[in-house]
């Protein structure tokens, strides 16, 4: 039978004024911080598509923030920047990583959180701002050697760094600076020239300090913590909506009690008074980088007793645990987050955790040690290259490994590992989730 042309238009009116279902929303679970160091001493963001693959690999992941390294050695991984851009960057001239980040990470449902990662106060000695400035603003040990860092101790360096840091916050939409290396790499440094000269003339010293000497080093550790609290205090001034963190030394076991903070190495050795910095809100979260093995016992205890200090020493709220997935196996890697995310004996949570990181998510993902055999025959599971003979070979490995963890995360899998064979994994991050609202600590 035909039917008339003005009855098939209004058949396909009604059609097209039909509502078309909404889509069904996403389940989330608890907001918490599942975070991922993206680091730029490998691949990851350096060109478009590999921004693209990093955003979904951490929507597959259900993570949901990025943190971004977009300041490796006085470099830029940003267009708008009085630093040199840095050279590995591909694709359009005008390809600009942090910002294609910011819009893709954004732009998902739920959206991922995008915090800028700088190296404060290392940079290379073959950085512009080394060469131009290392003389008078690198810092060196008490000895006269030096290492590619700046010297905190040298006002022109924290002028010049809390500058760097401002112009990307005010043109960029990060959701956060992230501070790493901002800290004196040891005790024995912090002797350049200008720096001694300024401790000598506001204490009226008369000859170099002592290494050791009480004074010299609360000196130092006050140098750190005035430049993190005046970064933040302009934050706070001219862009809120940025959260400052660092990324923050746990070296060796840790306190067993807040009494004993400082006799730990962040206080007595880099002069990184992080807990000072998170009591007083001078950052808005740290992120304790709790990077041990669950392999050895005695790491295994360090990771624990960490762990128990940042849970119960009155900031669990301002805190996101860093995990060092590369130095574990992938299921070993997991039970840690398992731990980071659980209650403590006293019924306190922690804001979240990060993972380092998506190049290294394994020893068998990093190159830490597939390069290095020597290192490599230290790890309990052997033969560590399972009949792998070329470094192509390991390296094709890694990748597969990374690419396998990134499932692990939201996914029930396995691994086929050289000793144990197949090994199960059970995943952490089952549904996706918003990360949380931080609120600015009571000062």
């Amino acid at each position: 039978m035909r039917r008339s042309a003005a009855w098939l238009l209004c058949c396909l009116a009604t059609v097209a004024a039909s509502p078309s279902p909404s889509p069904a929303p996403i389940a989330l679970g608890e907001p918490e911080y599942r975070a991922l160091w993206v680091d730029a001493f490998h691949d990851g963001f350096k060109s478009p598509a590999q921004v693209t693959k990093l955003v979904a690999d951490a929507r597959r992941a259900n993570l949901n923030t990025l943190l971004i390294q977009v300041r490796k050695t006085g470099d830029a991984y940003f267009n708008h920047s009085d630093e040199p851009r840095a050279k590995d960057i591909t694709g359009p001239r005008d390809f600009d990583p942090l910002a294609y980040v910011i819009r893709l990470a954004h732009a998902s449902v739920p959206r991922i959180e995008v915090h800028a990662w700088v190296n404060t106060f290392f940079t290379g000695q073959s950085s512009r701002v080394y060469v131009q400035h290392g003389d008078d603003w690198g810092n060196r040990t008490i000895d006269g050697e030096t290492g590619g860092y700046l010297d905190p101790g040298v006002p022109e360096v924290q002028i010049y760094m809390h500058r760097v840091l401002m112009d990307m916050a005010r043109n960029y939409d990060v959701d956060g600076i992230h501070l790493d290396f901002v800290r004196y790499p040891g005790s024995t440094w912090g002797y350049s020239p200008s720096s001694v000269a300024l401790y000598e003339m506001q204490t009226g010293s008369v000859t170099p300090p002592d290494a050791g000497d009480a004074q010299w080093q609360a000196w130092r550790r006050a140098r750190v913590t005035a430049f993190v609290r005046d970064l933040h205090v302009e934050l706070q001034q001219q862009k809120p909506s940025v959260k400052l963190s660092g990324a923050l030394i746990c070296y060796g076991g840790g306190p067993l009690r807040s009494a004993d903070w400082t006799s730990t190495s962040a206080y007595t050795s880099v002069f990184q008074d992080w807990r000072d910095w998170i009591l007083k809100g001078y950052l808005d979260f740290g992120v304790p980088m709790n990077y041990d093995s669950d392999w050895s016992a005695r790491e295994k205890g360090w990771f624990g007793r960490w762990l128990g200090f940042e849970k119960d020493s009155g900031f669990a709220n301002r805190v996101v645990i860093g995990v060092g997935a590369f130095l574990n196996y992938p299921e070993d890697t997991l039970v840690q987050i398992r731990r980071v995310l659980a209650a403590s004996t006293g019924g306190n949570k922690v804001l979240g955790v990060a993972i380092y990181s998506y190049a290294s998510t394994s020893v068998y993902g990093t190159d830490d040690f597939y390069t290095s055999p020597d290192l490599a025959s230290g790890l309990p599971r052997q033969p560590y290259a399972g009949g792998i003979t070329t470094d192509a070979g390991l390296a094709e490995r890694a990748h597969m490994f990374n690419r396998s963890f990134i499932t692990e995360l939201a996914h029930p899998d396995y691994y086929f590992d050289v000793q144990l064979g197949l090994v199960a994994t059970q995943p952490v991050f089952t549904q996706p989730a918003p990360a949380p609202v931080v609120m600015p600590a009571a000062q």
